[in-house]
């Protein structure tokens, strides 16, 4: 350690013998019994940066001795070796500025473990505004920082767990009246943001759709009531800014309280948000399988019964009504095979074209084109597994229909399909006659016709008519040709 000329030490650190000012050695003095009472590290630096003293606790915690031949940049033999680039320039700065200095760096202790310290100095400036000398302390912060190096660790499992779960998080206001998201759950919900967002708490219920709004106003209600556990879990949809998509959200939360007894009022809620729209669109996709799947069973009794008695009709001997109803029997076997779903890759895909699905679907009520009953006819469009699957469904519905109470259901029925195409869309009239007289009040549209409406205008993106004549049912449909490949 460089010392200036006269100057020697004392057990407590380098006196200034004489030379310099009276009032500054003064304070300079007192300034050491202070700075050895401390648990800081402390120093002074001439103006040029020099080091004129460290107190006893810097040699005790660094194990250096004193050394009078030391050079201006000796203590950064005890900096970490990754900290002294940044604190020897961060010092040079505040060298050349006169401004004060700050940083925070490791240092070596006499075990040979580092230790995270804050580095501080501020320069001592005589009358004439010129710095006389720099008086510096080292404050240990280790700890604190580990602790915000734990923190930060946490906080990246955290998130890395959020991420893994496809969650995000929410935070409630009560007082305040505001709702914030991070920046996954802006992701989640449609808002374009890099963040934090907030929104007032009405401004995004507003946005939840209308039927679930009371819902989901009751459950927060009960959340924030004082004499419950706070838990809140609530699944509604709401309306994407970004693109008006419309999305399920489930959001799972806890809410937080102050005061005891009568005082108990909640002041925030807080938790996380997934977006389970493909659950819930899945769930109601099964729903309505299973509606289907029943209502087919139904339909089969149905038909099954209508060919005992339409075959009992026709057969001379039990010996050939077997033969016919077995033969019929194995032709709706056949049309099922076509009608199976595309979700059961086990089965493969079906590659057929439409009017080979209509023959395979009105097969079981008699032989397209052999005696004019049904009649199938016009272009011949190739169409996708996954079309076919509803299509399928949606002749059938219509066979069924058509076999119970219309022209398939009377002895002189006739049932004529036709089909036709342009350069965007593929046209498919359905038109019956001779069946029984087509009544006036039909009452309300059943699940069977609800699926198949729901089949053709929403899956295969078309357009569904029917038109009641006195004559029989007509039936147009409409379908873009892009959607009958896939």
């Amino acid at each position: 350690m460089v010392l200036p000329q006269g100057a020697s030490y004392t057990e407590a650190g380098p006196t200034h013998a004489m030379g310099d000012n009276l009032a500054l050695h003064d304070d300079e003095t007192q300034f050491r019994l202070l700075a050895e009472s401390l648990p800081h590290l402390v120093w002074i630096t001439l103006p040029d940066g020099h080091h004129r003293y460290f107190n006893r606790k810097w040699y005790e915690f660094t194990g250096l001795r004193r050394d009078p031949e030391a050079g201006p940049e000796d203590w950064l033999q005890v900096v970490h070796p990754e900290d002294q680039e940044a604190a020897k320039a961060r010092w040079d700065r505040a060298l050349s500025a006169g401004k004060p200095y700050e940083i925070e760096h490791r240092i070596r202790g006499v075990d040979g473990r580092y230790r995270w310290f804050l580095g501080r100095a501020q320069p001592m400036r005589g009358d004439d505004g010129a710095i006389l000398r720099w008086f510096g302390t080292c404050t240990d912060i280790d700890a604190q920082k580990r602790a915000e190096d734990a923190l930060r660790r946490l906080d990246k499992q955290h998130r890395i767990a959020l991420e893994a779960a496809e969650l995000g998080t929410w935070d409630q206001g009560i007082a305040s009246g505001v709702i914030s998201w991070d920046e996954r759950s802006c992701d989640i919900i449609g808002i374009e943001v890099h963040g934090i967002r907030s929104l007032p708490t009405e401004e995004m219920l507003h946005r939840i759709h209308e039927e679930d709004q009371p819902r989901v106003r009751e459950m927060m209600a009960a959340a924030l009531d004082p004499r419950s556990d706070g838990r809140y879990d609530v699944e509604y949809r709401i309306f994407a800014p970004k693109d008006g998509s419309l999305r399920w959200l489930h959001l799972r939360g806890q809410t937080f309280f102050t005061g005891e007894g009568a005082n108990r009022r909640a002041v925030r809620m807080s938790g996380v948000l997934r977006d389970v729209t493909q659950r819930r669109t899945a769930a109601e996709a099964q729903q309505l399988l299973t509606r289907e799947l029943n209502h087919r069973v139904k339909n089969l009794f149905a038909i099954a019964s209508g060919m005992v008695s339409m075959t009992a009709r026709t057969a001379a001997t039990p010996k050939e009504m077997a033969e016919a109803l077995r033969g019929r029997l194995g032709a709706l076997s056949r049309a099922h095979e076509l009608v199976r779903p595309a979700m059961m890759p086990e089965h493969g895909g079906q590659a057929t074209t439409i009017d080979q699905l209509a023959r395979a679907i009105l097969a079981p009520y008699g032989e397209a084109g052999a005696d004019g009953r049904i009649v199938v006819s016009g272009s011949k469009i190739a169409i996708g597994a996954n079309t076919t699957t509803s299509l399928a469904l949606v002749l059938h519905e219509f066979a069924t229909n058509a076999a119970k109470y219309g022209s398939l259901s009377a002895e002189d029925g006739r049932l004529t399909i036709t089909c036709d195409d342009d350069e965007y869309m593929m046209y498919l009239t359905w038109t019956e006659s001779g069946g029984p007289p087509v009544p006036t009040d039909r009452g309300p549209e059943g699940f069977g016709s609800q699926l198949a409406r729901k089949s053709i205008t929403g899956q295969l993106g078309g357009t569904l008519e029917h038109h009641w004549r006195p004559e029989g049912l007509v039936i147009h449909m409409a379908l873009p040709l892009d959607r009958l490949a896939l």
